[in-house]
């Protein structure tokens, strides 16, 4: 059973890019099982989400990094509308989502879809 529940990301509206406030991690409250699950709802989403954690207790950029998504540092939607579900381990102290449409070539607000929220359990 989750031990708390978060949200990374709300509705990204129309946002092409975005980037979610910092959240506590389960280290951040001294839990040491690392487990953590990331619920992505999505409605027509087109474009690239990334979870990010960090150990730092006062992170600046340079601190994040990418958590691993089925192999890859990232995951790309294509035209998704529906619930996707990840699990990872690590004992991070922040964690973040981002949602980065630019780099795969969207301008057009109109036709990318969006997220309706990014949910974190631990």
């Amino acid at each position: 059973m989750a031990r708390k529940t978060i949200t990374l990301l709300e509705n990204s509206g129309t946002n092409l890019d975005l980037v979610g406030n910092a959240v506590p991690g389960d280290s951040y409250y001294g839990f040491t099982d690392g487990l953590h699950t990331v619920a992505v709802y999505g409605q027509g989403l087109i474009g690239r989400v990334r979870i990010q954690g960090t150990l730092a207790t006062n992170p600046t950029e340079d601190d994040w990094f990418s958590i691993l998504i089925d192999g890859m540092p990232f995951k790309d939607y294509n035209e998704f509308t529906g619930v996707e579900g990840y699990t990872f381990t690590a004992n991070l102290v922040f964690i973040r989502a981002t949602l980065d449409r630019t780099s795969l070539g969207q301008t057009d607000i109109n036709t990318v879809g969006y997220i309706d929220k990014i949910y974190l359990n631990y």
